[in-house]
């Protein structure tokens, strides 16, 4: 059993974050009183977050935590530390902890700190070890209440149930019926029950789709069958096919490979005449070029070797005479550039002189301002001996030196009124602070009397207030006095009005009638027994005639669903009894429609496949040709670029080879004569070719001329020459290779592209024709394969039909038997009839019952009455004694206010005294001011003119400083001197310079007599050149020649002849086999594709046995597990409904008990909870309501009731499921639960819970939590033994709540 121990509160709303408060919880009972806001409810706050981790309502966002601004600091870290035994007997520990944040911009900020639940075991205490279970605070939320071993709803709604949320059993129905549904966990047990029966639904609807699937299984195997043999016929009728695929395709690749040779050898001869060509257009223009050369070229008798070496001699000559020129000119060159850096450095001395003499002026100017400047300064402070100029050094030395003096000796003056300033303000602050200490002594004594002369008036002026409302004293002790007599009165009058009622004989009589109704109703009971020997075989009758009704109706359903489509399909109305004979019949017949379809339909698409094949295959073939052609072509234009064709781009290359071989024998030669011609025009100005003299105008277009032939016949021209040369020739090579693919172009163009382009169109006008009769026969299929299914699905309905109707026909014959059996009884009432009358019996009997219970409440609830005037009067006689206490507190006030007067005249009379006093010393501390002030005044002046003074010395001196600086950096820095020395080396440059003119000048001339050196050797070495050049083409003329000789022309024309007569029919021949290679390949490809789609229809008839029998079994099970679920969703659900209607009487006895015991008032004779139905037969839901009787009548309470009766009836009907719900755990919490009541039910209350207590207390887990403000209410508790300590919440003098226990008495 589980019960608290001690709870630990820290930093939890007014108590505070740096110390616990720890109160202790005993057993029977724990009351906690304290005045409004001292902190009281944040106990049963700090429980209910401790044991179920949710905090009081509308407290987001830190309100349930200290605040911080009450603290001063920016973070509060709180904690609820709870002790309690589980309902195993361990002992546990939970800890929460909460820290709040203090921001800026957000406010504040809540979360969640780490939490724990561990065993509290007292030797791992000493260990320092404790054995945690979890610190993740959702676990916690689930395992705290399970230790405590109740619900969650139990602990919020019942057990800890805030103040706020107190009245919730009188809410409205939603509320209630929400609290009540989470108390019971009704969800929990519904939803349980509701996945029984889907689930049972679910698979109800799977087992009668698995029995439909296990009647098509045996008709599938025979499908399957079929298909078997199917696929071996073609396996057959491919093998043959592919044997004569193999045979074609053989002899197709045989014939393509021999006419690829014969093509490739063909090509050889035409590779022939294009060379032969080529090279007689190449031996033409080397003899023009001949012709070209001859009459310009003196031809020499010497060898080639002796030519060779006469060329390569001059050039070594004249390649030595350049040397020569070459270092010539870099001579030149050097000397150029020594002059040049020879003026560079005479223009820079020169820069530096002009700024040296800037300098020297300036040097003399500051001269002059520094003699002005002392000038200037002796004559404003009367210094004697510096009027002549110019001033020597040692005179400015002098003079600067006594400036610095006379500064010194201005600031020592000023120093010293400082201190004069200075000695005056202490003189001034010690009188200052005597006469202001005597001045401050005399007011403190005027305000020390002034307060107490208040702290008087206001103790006079509260002791007269409590002196005024004494006053009435007296009169209420008389009223009271009265009141007492007329409470004896009233008592005596009740007592006598109890006997005159006559209860005791009244119950008697009742007690008899209860007793001959019981007798009456054994009567009835016996005779119920007796027909109850029949009611077997009564059960037995209906059960029947209900499972007749239901086949009836189903079969009824099932020919009303199925009549459209059994008219439909089988061309008859539907009938009970040749259903399945017609459907089975129609089927037959069906399937035998769809197997002939299935032939003609396989035939078409073995004719469009094959037609599909040949087709592809020739498009193949034809894209194949044509990517060739592609290739070929691009060949063709990356190899010919912008010419036409092979032929015209060999020619154009021939040409281009000539024109450079003739531009390159020719420029070696005339790159010599050219500059012989342009060094003597250069030099005598006549043309040396025409002899005819230029001027220097007519020399420029000359010159430019010979230039450009010169560069055009240069080295590097030359080498450009050889470049292009071979560039061309490699194009040339290029060209030829070009030749048979320019070859195979024109054949695949004009003869293999057309032919197949012929049979592609032939085939796809075939195609469309062939797919129309393939597609209809599918459709055919299609269609017919749609009304198999739902023929296999009506069959199913017509198993159905034929089983219900026999079942039928068999529960007629039970019924009948069963109804002569009970006629033979002569029985003339039922076992309905006497239960009615039972019931009847049963109803009086309890009205009787209630009569008596009602005679027992109002003996009951006078003697009650009775015990409150009692109550009453006791209380009256405590209130006399506390008057004639009070009256006498009065008298010692009065004599209190006379002592108090006395002493407020005589403070009076000292306070006047003061005044005067502070009067008369404020006049010394005017006068020191006054004079202070003057003296200051004058001080200060005197200040401000002496440094003034010393201010204009201060300046002078830096002005003198100044002017000293700059002169003196000059001299120095030997500035004068630089400048004489740079005077000098310019004029050591202007000589040098002159030196490096006359040097270069000879240098020139050299150069020139060079030149006309090399210049008139060049027109011998020309000729020499042309010479062999002529040469050179004369045996390339020859070479030429030989070459063409070599080829075989006749050779060449013979095969030429050849492959005209024979390629063409070899060629016919390979198209011929290749489309014979396609067909078969086509048939081959359909017959595939038939064979795969076999296959694939086998695929799902695979391990068709083992299916059937798998699904036998799986039937079986599926058939047996719906009928446990049936029973034990049965079970689940009578278990739920006996098991509320015990709890709820159970809830509403208790509450009729306490509501009897406790409620003074004669307006409500009980309440109790109603609980109505509303989920239809189940009845597993309900509305909750709670309802009053008076007179045997019942009406809503919500609505009808006082705020006093509702907090009664709240705080019972809490008892009442706390008792009922919280077996395990025997703790309570009652926060307020005398708000709203008056005197007598506050009274009955505290008896009802002490008699709770008194009949508890010896349960070991039963503690009652009691928080209050009523002391009276605590006094009742007290005065009944029920315990001995309480605990007082209040707030110290920080305004933190402190937890104090205190004995009671």
């Amino acid at each position: 059993m589980s019960t608290l121990n001690k709870l630990a509160i820290r930093g939890i709303r007014s108590f505070d974050d740096k110390s616990l408060s720890i109160i202790e919880f005993y057993s029977p009972v724990t009351v906690i009183v304290g005045h409004n806001g001292s902190g009281k409810t944040t106990v049963i706050e700090c429980l209910k977050y401790a044991t179920t981790g949710d905090q009081p309502p509308g407290t987001r966002g830190g309100a349930f935590v200290h605040d911080p601004k009450m603290a001063n600091e920016k973070e509060v870290k709180a904690q609820v530390k709870l002790r309690f035994h589980a309902a195993n007997g361990r002992r546990m520990l939970a800890v929460r902890n909460l820290s709040v944040t203090l921001k800026k911009t957000a406010g504040m900020t809540m979360k969640t700190l780490e939490s724990i639940l561990a065993l509290d075991n007292e030797n791992a205490e000493k260990s320092g070890k404790r054995a945690v279970i979890s610190t993740k605070c959702a676990e916690m939320d689930v395992e705290i209440p399970h230790l405590l071993g109740v619900s969650k709803a139990v602990l919020e709604n019942v057990i800890f149930c805030h103040q706020e949320e107190s009245y919730w059993p009188l809410a409205e129905a939603s509320i209630l019926k929400k609290k009540f549904d989470d108390i019971f966990e009704a969800t929990r047990y519904t939803k349980a029950l509701d996945s029984i029966k889907a689930l049972r639904k679910e698979r109800v609807a799977e087992l009668k789709a698995e029995k439909e699937r296990l009647e098509s299984v045996a008709r599938e195997k025979g499908h399957a069958d079929k298909l078997r043999s199917q696929i071996s016929d073609m396996n057959a009728a491919i093998a043959k096919k592919e044997v004569e695929y193999q045979e074609a395709k053989k002899l197709y690749e045989a014939l393509a490979r021999s006419n690829r040779k014969f093509e490739e050898g063909a090509t050889k001869f035409r590779e022939i005449f294009v060379k032969v060509g080529s090279l007689e257009k190449e031996k033409q223009n080397h003899q023009e070029e001949l012709a070209e050369l001859r009459p310009n070229v003196q031809e020499v008798n010497d060898t080639d070797e002796q030519l060779e070496d006469r060329i390569k001699n001059f050039n070594a000559h004249i390649a030595e005479q350049r040397n020569v020129r070459r270092r010539e000119e870099a001579d030149e060159q050097d000397k150029e550039d020594e002059l040049a850096v020879a003026r560079r450095k005479h223009v820079e001395l020169n820069e530096e002189h002009g700024q040296l003499n800037a300098e020297a002026k300036a040097q003399e100017e500051r001269i002059l301002d520094r003699e002005a400047l002392i000038h200037e300064i002796a004559t404003q402070y009367s210094i004697r001996g510096f009027d002549v100029s110019p001033l020597e050094r040692d005179k400015v030395t002098e003079f600067t030196t006594k400036l610095g003096g006379l500064l010194t000796q201005q600031t020592a003056g000023v120093e010293r009124i400082q201190n004069e300033i200075q000695q005056s303000n202490a003189t001034y602050n010690e009188r200052s602070r005597q006469l202001h200490a005597t001045l401050e002594k005399y007011k403190q004594q005027r305000a020390s009397n002034r307060t107490r002369i208040a702290k008087l008036q206001s103790d006079i002026s509260s002791t007269e207030s409590k002196i005024e409302a004494a006053e009435l004293l007296d009169g209420d002790l008389l009223n009271i006095v009265s009141d007492i007599e007329g409470k004896r009165a009233r008592i005596q009058k009740l007592k006598e009005d109890i006997v005159a009622a006559k209860h005791d004989d009244r119950i008697a009589d009742l007690n008899a009638r209860v007793r001959a109704m019981e007798d009456q109703r054994d009567n009835l009971t016996l005779e119920i027994r007796t027909l109850s020997l029949q009611s077997d075989t009564r059960a037995k009758l209906t059960l029947h005639q209900r499972n007749l009704a239901s086949k009836e109706r189903e079969m009824r359903n099932i020919l009303q669903i199925s009549s459209a489509k059994f008219s439909k399909l089988v061309g008859t109305e539907a009938s009970a009894e040749t259903m399945e004979s017609d459907v089975n019949a129609t089927i037959t017949k069906t399937e035998r429609a769809h197997a002939d379809l299935e032939a003609e339909c396989s035939l078409a698409d073995r004719k469009l496949h094959e037609s599909e094949a040949n087709s592809s295959s020739l498009k193949n073939q034809l894209k194949a040709k044509r990517e060739e052609l592609k290739g070929l072509e691009k060949k063709l234009r990356d190899g010919l670029e912008d010419h036409t064709s092979v032929e015209s781009a060999i020619k154009v290359v021939t040409e281009e080879i000539n024109f450079l071989r003739e531009s390159l024998s020719k420029s070696s030669e005339s790159t010599e004569l050219y500059q012989t011609l342009l060094s003597y025009g250069r030099t005598k100005h006549v043309c040396q070719v025409c002899d005819r003299h230029m001027t220097d105008e007519e020399l420029k277009p000359f010159e430019s001329y010979l230039n450009d032939k010169i560069k055009k016949t240069s080295p590097e021209a030359r080498r450009e020459f050889q470049n292009d040369l071979k560039t061309w020739e490699s194009a040339l090579k290029g060209y030829r290779e070009l030749m048979p693919c320019e070859s195979s172009v024109h054949r695949l163009k004009e003869v293999d592209i057309l032919s197949l382009e012929k049979q592609i169109h032939a085939q796809d006008e075939l195609l469309p024709s062939l797919t129309e009769v393939a597609e209809k026969a599918n459709d055919k299929l299609q269609i017919l394969k749609k009304e198999l299914k739902e023929l296999v699905s009506l069959r199913q309905h017509a198993v159905n039909v034929s089983r219900l109707h026999s079942d039928c026909k068999d529960l007629r014959k039970e019924i009948s038997s069963v109804e002569n059996s009970l006629a033979a009884t002569g029985s003339t009432k039922t076992v309905d009839d006497v239960q009615l009358e039972l019931d009847e019996l049963s109803a009086a009997l309890r009205n009787t019952e209630k009569e008596k219970q009602n005679l027992q409440n109002d003996r009951e609830r006078r003697n009650n009455i009775i015990r409150t005037h009692e109550t009453e009067l006791h209380q009256l006689q405590l209130q006399e004694t506390d008057l004639r206490s009070k009256v006498r507190e009065k008298e010692a006030l009065q004599r209190s206010v006379e002592a108090m007067q006395l002493e407020m005249t005589s403070l009076t009379n000292q306070l006047k005294e003061l005044e005067v006093q502070i009067l008369e010393g404020q006049g010394p501390i005017d006068l020191l001011d006054r004079e202070h002030q003057i003296t200051q005044t004058e001080l200060n002046a005197k200040l401000s003119q002496a440094q003034q003074v010393a201010q204009e010395l201060s300046r002078s001196v830096d002005k003198l400083e100044g002017a000293n600086k700059h002169i003196e950096r000059y001299v120095r820095d030997k500035r004068s001197k630089r400048l004489q020395d740079c005077a000098d080396a310019i004029i050591q440059f202007e000589a040098k310079i002159q030196e490096h003119g006359v040097e270069i000048e000879q240098i020139r001339k050299s150069i020139a007599r060079l030149d006309k050196e090399i210049n008139e050797g060049g027109a011998a070495l020309t000729n020499l050149r042309e010479n062999r050049r002529l040469r050179r083409l004369q045996s390339n003329i020859q070479a030429t020649q030989k070459e063409i000789d070599s080829f075989d022309i006749e050779g060449a024309s013979k095969a030429r002849r050849n492959f005209d007569e024979k390629y063409q029919p070899e060629k016919d021949r390979e198209n011929e086999m290749q489309q014979r290679s396609a067909h078969l390949g086509g048939e081959l490809t359909s017959l595939r594709a038939q064979l795969q789609r076999l296959e694939t229809d086998l695929v799902e008839y695979k391990n068709i046995n083992r299916q059937y029998t798998d699904q036998l079994v799986k039937v079986k099970m599926s058939d047996m597990a719906n009928n446990d679920l049936e029973k034990y969703g049965k079970a689940l659900d009578n278990a739920i409904m006996k098991y509320h209607s015990l709890k709820m009487e159970e809830v509403n006895d208790t509450m009729r008990h306490l509501w009897n015991k406790t409620y003074q008032g004669t307006d409500i004779d009980g309440i109790r909870i109603r609980y109505d139905s509303e989920g239809g037969v189940t009845k597993r839901s309900y509305n909750y309501r709670v309802v009053m009787t008076k007179d045997q009548v019942e009406m809503d309470m919500r609505g009808r009731c006082s705020a006093g009766q509702k907090m009664l009836a709240s705080i019972i009907i809490r008892l009442a499921l706390s008792d009922s719900f919280g077996q395990n755990c025997g703790i309570l919490a009652l926060d307020e639960p005398t708000n709203a009541l008056d005197v007598e039910n506050i009274d009955a209350l505290a008896a009802s819970l002490v008699d709770i207590i008194n009949e508890r207390k010896n349960h070991a887990n039963f503690q009652l939590i009691i928080i209050t403000h009523d002391e009276n209410f605590l006094r009742k508790l007290g005065q009944s033994n029920v315990m001995e300590y309480y605990w007082r919440v209040s707030r110290d003098s920080r305004q933190k709540s402190v937890i104090e226990r205190q004995r009671f008495g």
